[in-house]
């Protein structure tokens, strides 16, 4: 006979409070989740939530895939891991995947975006080594991960605060600003390193102009550009990547190809896995003992993202994404100027909102009280971030719940 275990809300609050570090802001009301389909969870105590954060911008098909499900457990059952000594096939046809989709070069795989994004610059640096060029140029308000090096090149002094000296070596300037990376570049320069949409930093979308501008800059300087595309990449905004969707909402033909990008987040549907794209000119610089982690390109992880990929695909979520989150971006725009609802901004599966008037987060707990997850960033934002094959039907609820605290 199966044992139901009861799950207690107070105890398993309690049980964090004793034995979890206390990292992660959470709020004393925040839900114990149990249990998930679709676009929808559940907490211990029966509430049903429609899931707009996506366990930030990870969860691109929901919850309990049945077609994800049965890829972990078939993968699971034949070969789980094995150390990077060997070959096996799963890493191979990962890694085709993703170099078809982004353009010539090579994949190096890992588990998180902050790795990615760690081993996007040691590339960009020890190409440029024999020169003395190792200091990249990020953004103000950029967040590129919290280890060491990547709160260092993150562009928000907070995340430094308290871990004393920052890693040297990062420059830091206006988005959007291309005057202001060409006057930081000097004879240390070897990369430029951006978001395509700022995401922690507040749903902010690079312009195509300035995203051409870069790459015009850095090609006519000999330097890289690196794009993370940790939150924005992997179709959340329609588009396998951010800077296509920008472009083409820009009306711009012309051809846009970076030197790496960093990719997680969704690339998994909810299971660990980072890979960095390093494109002709970075493909080869990081040999053998140069870089490494364990877990990179296991087999069950390669095997998970392949079946994301597929299911994208073969069930046009892609294109759904993009138009659910127009309807979305539509319909929170006419509730702009009401309420708590300012400036509205982003593309598919990615939309922020800026809150007016009140604490961001003292609204998404209110929205999270009438059944609807969504994601505080920055300051004064609340990011939509829905799975994507949300449904019609699913957008026009998310719309009434936050038309419902207005």
């Amino acid at each position: 006979m199966k044992t139901i275990h009861i799950v207690s809300s107070p105890q398993v609050r309690a049980d964090y409070a004793r034995h979890v570090v206390p990292s992660y802001k959470r709020a004393e009301t925040a839900p114990v989740l149990v249990r998930g389909q679709g676009t929808r969870v559940w907490d211990a105590d029966g509430k049903e939530y429609l899931d707009f954060g996506g366990g930030i911008a990870v969860n691109c098909l929901g919850h309990a895939s049945p077609r994800l499900a049965k890829s972990l457990q078939e993968q699971a059952a034949q070969l789980v891991h094995v150390s990077n000594l060997f070959y096996h096939p799963k890493q191979a046809e990962l890694a085709a995947e993703l170099v078809k989709r982004t353009g010539p070069g090579k994949i190096f795989f890992c588990n998180s975006g902050a790795e990615a994004n760690e081993a996007m610059v040691k590339a960009a640096r020890k190409a440029r080594a024999a020169e003395g060029r190792f200091e990249v140029i990020t953004t103000l308000n950029s967040f590129h991960g919290r280890t060491l090096g990547m709160i260092a090149a993150s562009g928000q002094e907070r995340l430094r605060e308290g871990f004393g000296p920052p890693m040297p070596g990062f420059v830091h300037v206006p988005y959007n600003d291309l005057a202001a990376v060409e006057k930081a570049m000097g004879p240390k320069t070897a990369a430029v390193m951006v978001e395509g949409i700022q995401g922690e930093g507040g749903v902010i979308p690079a312009t195509a102009e300035y995203l051409l501008g870069l790459r015009k800059l850095t090609r006519d300087k000999g330097l890289s550009l690196l794009m993370d595309s940790v939150q924005c990449g992997h179709y959340r905004t329609g588009c396998f990547q951010s800077y296509e969707r920008i472009l083409r909402e820009a009306g711009k033909k012309e051809e846009f190809l970076p030197d790496a990008v960093s990719m997680a987040k969704s690339l998994g549907g909810g299971f660990p896995v980072g890979a960095v794209w390093l494109g002709e000119k970075l493909m080869d610089v990081l040999g053998p003992g140069t870089h490494a982690t364990t877990y990179g390109g296991t087999a069950l992880a390669c095997a998970v993202a392949l079946e994301v990929l597929q299911i994208i695909e073969e069930e046009g979520l892609a294109e759904n994404v993009s138009a659910r989150g127009e309807e979305l971006k539509e319909g929170l725009g006419k509730l702009a100027g009401k309420g708590w609802v300012g400036e509205v901004r982003g593309f598919g599966g990615m939309v922020g909102v800026r809150v007016k008037g009140r604490p961001h987060a003292e609204v998404a707990a209110q929205l999270a009280g009438r059944g609807l997850l969504v994601v505080p960033a920055g300051s004064d934002v609340l990011r939509f971030l829905p799975p994507y094959n949300v449904s019609r039907q699913e957008v026009a609820e998310a719309l009434r719940k936050v038309e419902s605290t207005l």
